[in-house]
């Protein structure tokens, strides 16, 4: 059966042939001019050799495998899909691949940002509850982790709660809440929970929140009522809660009912939260041949975390760059191409936090310089950042240490 080969594939392998196996000339020397009717700087060979190689079929089926894991910050499934990529690329002849364990302990921070532990979910489900004689059944679920991983918000914590539900608006503001009693209540919103928890949880006693936050503004914002946003509980909030995420639909449906004095009762079983662990950073490289630029990296680096089924952001990626290490690693240890002057690295990091722990990796080591290591910046760690300016919305240090701003290129 004959490969599919993808166009958008092949014209990234080309460009990136381009970067890596071109030699540069002495600065002295005038460009040759290519032969008529041959392709401009590669040798046909090199582009018959990628073409050749190139796997549309392969890096599919990668994407397939990736996008099934929910792959979360520290959790199982970021974990199962940093160990098959791992494997991946040993297969593909690079050695000395490896997962770098990173601490998450909620303290340190890497370059701007204060890690944040690991979170996973095993059970989530929200059910309406209807009137059976004089108790209350389940009647209708509204969300459920197993379906739709999306519908849990991430960091929520564990809980068994029946409560009425109430709609707060936006819920960040204190207007929301005047005349409404929440304590104990499940409250229904427009905005992140994250953004809402402080008031609604923390300040006025609700036991948990529905969100039908809507996506980022666009030409085509609001347009689909039945998407349902990826939702955050607050990472580092001082009392743990939870919240389910609902489509607009959804919740226009139960807005409509309470306008008109309908009592709606729910009950939410979550068995989820933060715990103690690691962030994995995947690295491998195909070392370079000149003894010079061979201390040198090219850098190939997409971020491996994101939700379940999702994947454009970034499994897509991911995929890609994994058929670039497969190709270009079949090919120079076939003897086809020629090994590249310049060491090409392989960076698959959590989104974030992982890039600004990537941008730490030093050429020909897998250790990172560690951006939260007190001992490189003066021991400051979070609850110690002194006078560092603070983000407006997170209150985190506004402020990269010099160490961690080096660019991965």
């Amino acid at each position: 059966m004959s490969q599919i080969k993808h166009p958008d594939l092949t014209s990234l392998i080309a460009l990136i042939a381009l970067v890596v196996f071109i030699p540069a000339p002495p600065a002295w020397s005038a460009p040759a001019a290519p032969a008529a009717g041959s392709a401009p700087l590669l040798p046909a060979s090199t582009i018959s050799a990628l073409a050749e190689e190139l796997s549309g079929e392969a890096a599919k089926r990668n994407l397939e495998l990736l996008s099934r894991q929910h792959r979360m910050r520290g959790s199982h499934g970021f974990h199962a899909a940093a160990e098959f990529i791992a494997g991946e690329l040993r297969s593909y002849g690079l050695s000395d691949a490896a997962i770098v364990e990173i601490p998450a302990d909620g303290k340190i921070f890497y370059g701007t940002q204060r890690s944040r532990r690991p979170w996973d979910a095993e059970f989530a489900e929200l059910w309406e509850l209807g009137r059976d004689g004089d108790g209350w059944v389940p009647r209708h679920r509204l969300a459920s982790w197993d379906t739709l991983p999306l519908s849990l918000a991430q960091d929520s914590e564990s809980a068994d709660v029946t409560a009425e539900l109430v709609d707060v608006g936006a819920g960040t503001s204190e207007r929301d809440y005047a005349g409404r009693d929440v304590k104990g209540r499940i409250v229904l919103v427009s905005s992140q929970p994250e953004a809402v928890e402080p008031l609604a949880v923390e300040r006025f006693g609700a036991a948990g929140m529905v969100s039908y936050a809507q996506n980022q503004r666009t030409a085509w914002w609001g347009e689909d009522e039945n998407l349902v946003r990826w939702g955050h509980v607050g990472s580092f909030n001082k009392t743990p809660s939870f919240a389910f995420m609902a489509s607009l639909k959804t919740a226009r449906a139960l807005q409509a009912r309470l306008a008109v004095g309908e009592t709606i009762r729910l009950h939410a079983t979550v068995r989820a939260g933060q715990h103690d662990g690691h962030y994995d950073v995947v690295s491998a490289t195909l070392p370079g041949s000149n003894p010079t630029l061979a201390a040198e990296d090219i850098v190939f680096s997409c971020h491996l975390d994101h939700p379940r089924p999702g994947a454009n952001d970034n499994a897509s990626g991911c995929a890609t760059i994994l058929e670039v290490a497969r190709t270009l690693g079949t090919l120079v240890h076939a003897g086809r191409l020629a090994r590249p002057a310049r060491t090409l690295r392989w960076i698959f990091p959590p989104r974030s936090r992982g890039h600004a722990l990537a941008a730490g990796f030093p050429s020909g080591d897998h250790a990172p310089h560690s951006c939260g290591d007190s001992s490189r910046h003066g021991g400051r760690r979070a609850g110690d950042q002194g006078d560092f300016p603070r983000h407006a919305r997170t209150r985190e240090p506004a402020l990269v240490h010099p160490r961690c701003r080096r660019d991965v290129r």
